[in-house]
């Protein structure tokens, strides 16, 4: 089954690629003069178009001449080993050689719609400087065309092969397709739409009747192909192209392309706090509600499904071109997080990036790529502090040829850092204009120590990305909807509230009306642990996570890898408590010896209660009352020869 069939190794295992993604893209400002003759096909932002983005740092080692130089000859480079117009069957076709993982059924793949998306976002912004450009692209979307998919024609086939029979033969791949819809808004912006391809309405046909009908699932989250479900709840964060997502909104006008954006931001944010939380790093592909890591060989594809590996490493560019383009600050937060790990994790070295990492940062790679080391480069373009880091990079980057996979992507950032990749919107205006600011705010105390909240939505000339909720002054959270659950108060305490809207611009409406509540009192009988985030030191394995235990359900449980002692458990209570009380409810591998703890960081502990005399089933422990946010079980003896399982992790306070 080719479930992820665009999605291919090349580096790791030889002569395999990945899935596609291309860049996100965008134009802040008028370009930058650089050439000044004709060029025959009349394009209206010839390469090099130099920009500066607003918040976004180039290499300052190297003059920008020297940057346009080097894009140019590694374009003359790519093009030569890898464009292809061969094809015996389709006269006038081009393709991007590529091998690929999966079955062909029998056809002998040349290349994927990944690899024709990349060809597509690459030769529009490279016209101008290659005089066969428009002639080009104008082939490569004649097999995107040619070879439609199976299940849905307005999008393409994942496999290229030189046989007629291979023409319609095969199901899609989400990422070739977001690239190709979105190279068709380049062209017009490059050409225009009048001559024997109308790009745009291409574009509006693959956009609405293509990819919104069969990959935009209910759940506002991108699928995996066309041949996948709607109601899927499996991703691949390599797929997440905002900034794709962005111009798709702007030239159909369709919601929807928002509301995805800020779901994928929404998904990003609760795998990272539950899976990355000092890294920012995510896997390959992420299933389920609430999101979490895909096991081991999810879909046949590879081991590494459940790691950083050769999907999830093109993410970084994705994200921050999304701010660096259409200043939307959740990318560069995320951005920024990842450049500040990466650093840390290799010296300040580029070279000592690795082709794969755990999510907690643990290295499970082997050598440096260009599409692990390109994309880490372009997240740190966020700041100033990462000068050192971005210069190097660029050095590393702009001789580093390797195969397909590696090089093509290799080119898309080199456009990015350099400055030349546009957005292509009609004029590119910047967007100066606030939303309305949200009204009819209400709030409810639901707990001791959560307040929920509600408004009506606010409107905005181009769209509203997200809110800002406020207490007090003090902003403690974005959501994409127009409802926030305000969690780990202090019980008995009045609070109060507004909220802001926000547009991908960043402008930010007034405030609305101030609401306020008061929480209640805290009963004895209250489970302070419940729903909260739990950490562990290991898992066991898929299905065996940390929250299993603080989820209030008795038939799910934490399990600890077998066989080791020093074994824990811990759970975020959101805010200090006065702890007097834990209740535990072991499987059969349950602890002996065990402490209880209590902290205020996470990292500062204080004993509560000790044993080593437990016997499993249900410890119910009172203790003299402790104060902290955080309570710890740390196993010290097993009573079985496995590891630690807990039913149950519950938490009481005085």
């Amino acid at each position: 089954m080719h479930t992820l069939n665009s999605n291919k190794r090349l580096m790791k295992w030889m002569g395999h690629v990945l899935l596609c993604s291309a860049m996100l893209i965008t134009l802040l400002g008028a370009p930058a003069p650089f050439q000044t003759k004709v060029h025959a096909a009349g394009e209206l932002r010839p390469f090099p178009q130099q920009l500066s983005y607003p918040g976004i740092i180039k290499p300052n080692h190297v003059t920008q001449a020297a940057m346009n130089t080097a894009v140019s000859s590694y374009y003359t480079y790519w093009k030569s080993t890898y464009l292809k117009n061969n094809l015996s069957s389709l006269p006038g076709g081009y393709y991007v050689k590529g091998d690929i993982t999966g079955s062909a059924e029998g056809y002998d793949p040349l290349g994927t719609s990944e690899g024709q998306g990349y060809g597509m976002v690459i030769t529009a912004l490279m016209a101008g400087f290659d005089s066969n450009a428009k002639t080009i692209y104008d082939g490569l979307f004649k097999t995107a065309r040619a070879y439609k998919s199976s299940t849905n024609t307005n999008l393409m086939g994942w496999v290229v092969a030189d046989a007629a029979g291979a023409q319609g033969h095969f199901s899609s791949a989400t990422d070739g397709d977001l690239d190709i819809a979105y190279s068709l808004i380049l062209a017009d912006r490059q050409w225009g739409s009048a001559g024997t391809i109308n790009y745009l309405a291409e574009a509006k046909k693959m956009i609405t009747n293509g990819i919104k009908v069969s990959n935009v699932t209910t759940n506002n989250r991108l699928n995996l192909g066309d041949w996948d479900s709607k109601s899927a709840l499996n991703t691949r964060p390599s797929d997440w192209m905002l900034s794709h997502l962005r111009a798709f909104h702007e030239v159909t006008g369709d919601q929807i392309w928002l509301d995805v954006i800020n779901n994928l931001y929404s998904v990003y944010s609760q795998f990272s706090t539950a899976y990355s939380n000092s890294t920012g790093l995510i896997s390959d592909f992420v299933v389920d509600n609430p999101p979490k890591p895909a096991p081991p060989n999810y879909l046949d594809e590879f081991p590494e499904t459940n790691e950083y590996n050769y999907n999830a490493s093109r993410v970084p560019l994705r994200i921050v071109m999304d701010y660096a383009f259409y200043g939307d600050t959740r990318g560069r937060d995320i951005a920024n997080k990842l450049a500040v790990w990466i650093k840390g994790a290799t010296s300040g070295n580029p070279n000592n990036i690795k082709d794969g990492y755990k999510l907690n940062g643990g290295v499970s790679g082997s050598y440096a790529t260009a599409v692990f080391v390109s994309p880490f480069i372009s997240a740190a373009t966020t700041s100033s502090t990462h000068q050192t880091w971005v210069n190097a990079g660029w050095d590393w980057m702009k001789n580093k040829k390797e195969s397909y996979f590696s090089d093509s992507f290799n080119l898309l950032n080199m456009l990015f850092i350099s400055g030349n990749w546009w957005i292509p919107t009609a004029g590119g205006s910047t967007d100066t204009q606030a939303p309305t600011a949200p009204a009819n705010l209400t709030t409810s105390a639901l707990s001791s120590s959560q307040i929920n909240l509600s408004w009506s939505a606010s409107t905005d000339n181009v769209g509203v990305s997200g809110y800002q909720v406020f207490r007090g002054g003090t902003l403690v959270g974005s959501p994409s909807g127009t409802s926030f659950n305000d969690t780990g108060l202090n019980a008995s305490t009045s609070y109060s509230y507004t909220v802001k809207a926000i547009d991908a611009a960043g402008n930010l409406s007034a405030s609305s009306n101030t609401a306020s509540a008061t929480t209640s009192p805290i009963s004895t009988n209250t489970n302070l642990a419940l729903g909260k985030t739990a950490v562990a030191s290991s898992i066991e394995g898929t299905g065996f996570e940390a929250s299993n235990a603080t989820d209030g359900n008795s038939a799910t449980r934490w399990a600890s890898t077998e066989g080791s002692n020093n074994e824990w458990i811990y759970v975020d209570l959101g805010s200090i408590q006065n702890i007097n009380r834990v209740k535990l409810n072991w499987e059969a591998a349950y602890g002996k010896g065990y402490k209880i703890q209590v902290s205020t960081n996470s990292t500062t502990w204080t004993d509560a209660f000790t044993t080593t005399t437990g016997n499993g089933a249900i410890d119910d422990v009172t203790f003299t009352a402790k104060s902290g946010r955080y309570v710890r079980v740390l196993g010290t003896a097993r009573g079985t020869a496995y590891g630690y399982s807990l039913f149950d992790f519950e938490v009481y306070g005085s």
